[in-house]
Order: structure tokens, then C-alpha cells, then sequence
């Protein structure tokens, strides 16, 4: 009896490690359609995003990139959207795209299904009212997903748009890691994890300075997500 109790036991244990695994990696999802990078030979890349928008850092990244003269995908949080509507404004108008990173920015593993969609239906709504009329694509915050969200997105018709560039820029105050770090693993069609909200994004600021003309002396192009996607070969 106590040898299967403590079989049982290591088994489950195994079960939540590998669970918890899967929905944590940005690298596999076992329903639905996601994306990590661009299956291309064209030397384009992804600047996204993430937890924004932020009324300091996503302005400063705003003027940065039109310098620049660089596009990029904000995954933004609905209640922040609230708080902040003035700088969504700007993201539209400066020509860049908005994605949807949920409503709250909770976790969405082991919710209840009618939570998972109004989190996904209540940002988009928010976005559209603001006048975005293109394609909105999803983020699933923290990246982590099981079987519940990934079972939503496809029966809304959407992809979990993931990343395959993480320099962990939201753990990091020095921009040379975080430079660096984009610059060792960039490839044709990656899509690069960056922060501009949730907390002090300055060395994110500095480190996207730093990767544009760097990245573009070596014949990178950069563009949102939608873009990215319409130059898939798979």
C-alpha cells in the first residue's frame, strides 16, 4: 500500500513538472496554432513589446523609433489602455501595431473558460473603440498557456503570438546584457521579447538604441507581427 501510494505520488509529481513545463515554454503548445519566429530566408525581424503601455517608457520608445524610423508590435494590457489611452493614441498614430496581452495581466492557466475569453474579448474591444480595425493578435501574458487558452484562441480564429528572441530584459538593468544577448541569437524571422511596462524599462530603452543600427548593419529588417507573418515559408 505504501509503495503504491508513493508511486502514485512520484507520478503525479512528474505530471505537474511536465505540465508546468509546457505551459511555460515559448517553444511548444498542445492545441491550437502559435507562433515563435518566421519560417523565412529574408532577413526580417520583430521588435515586440510587452505589459505597456507605459505614459515614460513606451514615449520614450515611441520618439526613439520614429528616429529611427523603425515599426514595432505593442502587446498592450487592457486596464492599462484605461489608464493611459493618450499613449495608445500615439502608438496608432505613429503607425505601429497593437497587440492584445490580456485585460488583467493574470495568469491564464487553470481559469475557468468564460474568464479566459472576456480577458481576451474585453482588450480588444477597448482597442477596437480606439479605432484599431486590423488584426488583433494575442499574447498570453507571461507567455504561459495549457489547454484552456489554446483551445479559446482557436475557436477565435487566433494564434498565441510567442517569441524565440528573450533577452529577459525584465530582470535586467544593465542594456549591454540585454543587447548582447539579442544580438548573439537574432536569425531571419525572429520575434524579439522586449518590456515597456510593469516596471523601471530604462535599460530596455537604451538596449533597443543600441540593436536597431546594429542589427541593420547586418541587413535586418525590421517589422510588426503581421508583416512578419505574411513573409512565412512554412
Amino acid at each position: 500500500m505504501l509503495q503504491q501510494l508513493a508511486f502514485y505520488s512520484i507520478l503525479i509529481s512528474i505530471i505537474v513538472y511536465i505540465l508546468n513545463k509546457i505551459a511555460k515554454t515559448s517553444k511548444f503548445q498542445l492545441i491550437g496554432d502559435y507562433v515563435t519566429h518566421v519560417k523565412t530566408q529574408e532577413k526580417a525581424i520583430a521588435l515586440t513589446y510587452d505589459d505597456g503601455p507605459s505614459p515614460i517608457y513606451t514615449n520614450q520608445l515611441l520618439t526613439l523609433l520614429e528616429r529611427l524610423q523603425v515599426k514595432a508590435t505593442f502587446f498592450v494590457i487592457g486596464k492599462n489602455i484605461e489608464q493611459y489611452t493618450d499613449t495608445v493614441r500615439l502608438i496608432i498614430t505613429k503607425g505601429h501595431e497593437l497587440g492584445n496581452h490580456s485585460y488583467s495581466h493574470q495568469q491564464l492557466v487553470l481559469k475557468k473558460p468564460s474568464f479566459i475569453r472576456e480577458e481576451i474579448e474585453k482588450t480588444e474591444q477597448i482597442l477596437h473603440q480606439l479605432g484599431v480595425n486590423q488584426e488583433i493578435h494575442f499574447r498570453a501574458p507571461f507567455g504561459f498557456k495549457l489547454f484552456i487558452l489554446p483551445y479559446i484562441l482557436s475557436n477565435m480564429g487566433k494564434k498565441n503570438i510567442m517569441w524565440d528572441v528573450d533577452p529577459k530584459d525584465y530582470a535586467s538593468s544593465d542594456p549591454d546584457l540585454i543587447e548582447n544577448y539579442i544580438i548573439e541569437h537574432i536569425k531571419p524571422g525572429s520575434i524579439i521579447l522586449l518590456h515597456d511596462g510593469g516596471s523601471d524599462r530604462s535599460a530596455t530603452v537604451a538596449a533597443t538604441e543600441r540593436i536597431i543600427p546594429k542589427l541593420r548593419n547586418k541587413g535586418y529588417k525590421f517589422k510588426t507581427i503581421s508583416e512578419l507573418l505574411l513573409l512565412d515559408d512554412s
